[in-house]
């Protein structure tokens, strides 16, 4: 059976990311990747940001009582030529650099918390790789 049968039509929809404040997320995710809400009405327990250009793919806000930290047990990991640029932004928005973090010498990438403590990284990668 090839990888194709095996899989089937299984596939990344979405990535989902616990959060405290939903209102504090769904501002900062928009913010940072230009995504927009799914729902047309609020919802403090569920909100899905979608790309409105179809092109990437979509982030579920979910309530949590507590974010497991250190290290969490998902990430997401944004690509992007203008790295410092996009990390200062970031951090404008409300992110917090993790200085701490035990980066290799020729790290490539930066580690970052969302204002609900989730970790991300922002990668230095060239438009399509």
């Amino acid at each position: 059976m090839t990888d194709d049968n095996l899989v089937g039509d299984l596939r990344l929809a979405t990535v989902v990311v616990n959060v405290k404040d939903m209102r504090r997320a769904v501002d900062f995710w928009t913010s940072l990747l230009a995504y927009e809400t799914r729902e047309a009405e609020w919802d403090d327990e569920f909100m899905m940001l979608v790309d409105p250009r179809h092109q990437h793919p979509s982030i579920s806000l979910q309530a949590a009582d507590a974010i497991p930290t250190d290290p969490a047990p998902i990430h997401l990991d944004l690509y992007t030529s203008e790295q410092q640029r996009q990390i200062e932004r970031a951090v404008e928005l409300g992110a917090m650099r993790v200085e701490d973090w035990p980066y290799p010498t020729d790290a490539d990438f930066v580690v970052l918390r969302d204002p609900d403590g989730n970790e991300f990284c922002i990668i230095d990668h060239s438009e399509g790789d």
